[in-house]
């Protein structure tokens, strides 16, 4: 797991991005006294409640945006990073039943 810190972090709020091999990509947030892991960016800046609309806050809300877009699909081939579903072709003379 790679670990990315909040630039603007300090002794009583830190925000990380986990870069994970394994599982989805998130965000640990501390903050008041309590840790919380995020998936979604905007819930990791949610976190701040009224103080996310300080200049930290702003700058906090752009951060985890670039975060998740830079790291989004990180390691899997093009056509499986955006979200849709598999084609399944339609059955025909050359299917096969497996019993």
């Amino acid at each position: 797991m790679k670990r990315i810190a909040f630039p603007l972090n300090d002794k009583d709020f830190v925000v990380e991005y986990h870069k994970t091999r394994e599982g989805p990509n998130g965000f640990m947030c501390y903050y008041k006294n309590a840790a919380t892991y995020r998936l979604d960016p905007l819930d990791a800046w949610r976190t701040l409640g009224v103080a996310k609309f300080t200049d930290t806050g702003k700058a906090l809300k752009q951060w985890c945006l670039d975060m998740d877009e830079q790291h989004r699909g990180y390691g899997l081939p093009d056509e499986l990073k955006e979200d849709k579903f598999f084609e399944v072709p339609e059955p025909n003379d050359n299917t096969k039943m497996v019993m």
